[in-house]
């Protein structure tokens, strides 16, 4: 059974701790507010939502649910016709607490969310007992008597470790992705680089100067800079941890092609 506006307006100093409004009671539900809005860098009287974005947020209101009740957070006609949906945990019997709730925005302008705006609403229901045990019982009760944000709580150190592995997923894909590509510039390189070497020494068959030192030349200093430019694309595509690597890689390859150049030029090669 769901209890309407005269059960709730009854039975309110039993529900609410703080934040109570009879205003704010509607013919099955009871509107709930931000109290302020919770971020990585401290919490926030106004935020600006944006598009696919989530964030939790403090509710003015704070309830102490009975034991012959569950508290469900609902989602607002004209905030879903916004694209602001909410999630929150069922409350169960024996649950003390501020209301917390995440607030993600689906659609694809920025939104801004800020204390006092009406961001869900509460329905009550009534249970066909007590149980046995209700939450302020429970010995995993984490989040029981949430005054300030815990996070995780004691969850933290479970879902961290599932974190983690998806992570370690994440990364294992990047590697694949970013071997496809340098195995696809590979290839075009090795390409470009036989192409440009068969024109370059077509192109110079009827040249006067042609001897064999000017073609060992010719093709020594366009290998030099195809590679050069090859292990240029690699460094691009390489991971930020091998980045001390990959720096000294491009300084002794541009000493070597400065000293080769610097050879060709005085005929020492």
């Amino acid at each position: 059974m769901i209890l309407v506006d005269k059960d709730i307006i009854e039975r309110s100093k039993e529900i609410f701790i703080n934040g109570y409004d009879e205003e704010n009671v509607k013919p099955i539900s009871y509107d709930i507010h931000i109290a302020e809005i919770i971020t990585e860098h401290g919490n926030v009287a106004e935020y600006d939502l944006k598009p696919q974005q989530a964030i939790m947020v403090k509710c003015i209101e704070e309830i102490s649910v009975p034991t012959d009740l569950l508290i469900r957070v609902e989602n607002k006609n004209s905030l879903i016709r916004k694209g602001i949906t909410v999630v929150s945990p069922v409350y169960n019997p024996g649950h003390k607490t501020p209301i917390y709730i995440r607030v993600e925005n689906i659609s694809p302008d920025i939104f801004k969310i800020s204390k006092n705006l009406s961001i869900a609403q509460l329905i009550f229901e009534q249970l066909s007992s007590n149980p046995n045990h209700s939450y302020d019982q429970q010995v995993n009760a984490s989040f029981n008597d949430e005054w300030k944000y815990r996070g995780l709580s004691n969850y933290k150190d479970y879902y961290e470790e599932r974190t983690s592995k998806m992570n370690q997923v994440k990364k294992e894909l990047d590697e694949k992705e970013s071997s496809v590509y340098t195995n696809i510039l590979t290839m075009m390189g090795i390409f470009v680089s036989i192409f440009s070497l068969i024109i370059v020494n077509f192109n110079n068959l009827n040249s006067k100067n042609l001897t064999s030192h000017f073609i060992f030349r010719m093709n020594l200093s366009l290998g030099i800079i195809i590679t050069l430019f090859m292990a240029l694309i690699m460094i691009f595509l390489r991971k930020r941890e091998n980045d001390k690597f990959l720096k000294w890689l491009v300084i002794v390859l541009i000493f070597v092609l400065i000293v080769t150049l610097l050879a060709l030029s005085i005929g020492l090669v």
